[in-house]
């Protein structure tokens, strides 16, 4: 298992932690770090929940988490930038929007927290599985990622890497018995003193114990090492440049994930108006066309089961007068 999700995104196993969600991850993090009053966290307002309630949590703490508001659904470095003080110990974003799909530049943000002396941590979900990534050629300190989204996983599994430097910085407050060394010897348990492996998996939740859900997402993690991630990007994005076409044509407003630069395999297209734009995802989801309607954008995300007949169908119902 360690084994595929590690290779996946160009990690080692000893760096992975299975999770039962991305809200896991990030809180074995946000809890592990033991940040104090007068400490700082930066999160942008869109991130996905779990990148964002966890954070705004620690005010109770006396932490202070300043939230960037962007005006379109790509947060910008000189955003941050401004947000970023002596005092920000995290920047936490999300690699791929939720809204409209925008992928970030993980270097430019990650170099730009480490040269305040902070860390990165990242919401991988909308884009592992669907888009290449080698975290150790990244400025990526702890990346969590849900399995249910391009990983084809059951509800309740997930992952978090964790570079081994911020590994070591983390308060563990809870031991999951299985990742203690000689656990598994009933007769003999090292209750005196015992010793956990300097690796992510002593993070393990106790979903570790749910082998259903877990032999489920080794499954899809065979599929997925088999068909190729790039197989899936290259599939999705070429269906996307459909869409794009005829949205543009259609005069619709497309999220910055249309740009090159911030491409994923996730678009958001809007109306003239927040009012037209929710009458036309319910028009389409009367119509059986299975699309999302995220902070004001309808979200498109199609998978290798589509074809571009379902892309011409989406079309036909956005051009229908009625």
């Amino acid at each position: 298992m360690r084994g595929h999700l590690a290779t996946l995104i160009g990690a080692d196993p000893a760096e992975i932690a299975l999770t039962n969600s991305a809200t896991q991850g990030i809180g074995i993090v946000a809890t592990g770090l033991g940040l104090e009053a007068g400490d700082e966290v930066v999160i942008a307002s869109h991130n996905f929940p779990a990148n964002l309630f966890t954070w705004l949590h620690l005010r109770r703490l006396g932490v202070r988490v300043q939230m960037v508001k962007p005006a379109g659904d790509l947060i910008r470095v000189e955003e941050v930038v401004r947000a970023l003080t002596p005092r920000t110990r995290v920047l936490a974003l999300d690699w791929v929007s939720y809204t409209g799909g925008s992928c970030l530049d993980l270097v430019a943000f990650g170099d730009l927290v480490h040269r305040q002396g902070g860390i990165f941590v990242v919401d991988g979900t909308q884009g592992a599985g669907a888009l290449g990534i080698d975290v150790h050629h990244l400025p990526v300190d702890v990346l969590a990622v849900a399995a249910y989204k391009w990983l084809l996983g059951p509800y309740g599994t997930g992952f978090v890497y964790i570079r081994p430097e911020i590994q070591d910085r983390l308060e563990l407050p809870v031991v999951n018995w299985m990742s203690v060394e000689g656990a598994e010897d009933f007769d003999a348990l090292p209750t005196d003193e015992f010793t956990l492996p300097r690796a992510a998996r002593i993070f393990d939740v106790g979903e570790t114990s749910n082998f259903i859900n877990l032999y489920g997402l080794e499954a899809s993690l065979e599929f997925i090492g088999r068909v190729g991630v790039r197989t899936v990007t290259e599939h999705c994005q070429r269906l996307l440049d459909r869409l794009v076409d005829g949205l543009r044509a259609s005069g619709y407003q497309l999220s910055d994930s249309a740009q090159p630069e911030h491409r994923s395999t996730i678009l958001g297209f809007q109306a003239d108006s927040l009012e037209m734009t929710t009458r036309l995802h319910q028009k389409l989801r009367a119509n059986q066309v299975a699309v999302s309607l995220r902070h004001g954008w309808i979200r498109v995300s199609p998978y290798l089961y589509n074809t571009e007949g379902d892309i011409e169908r989406l079309l036909s119902v956005v051009r229908s007068p009625s």
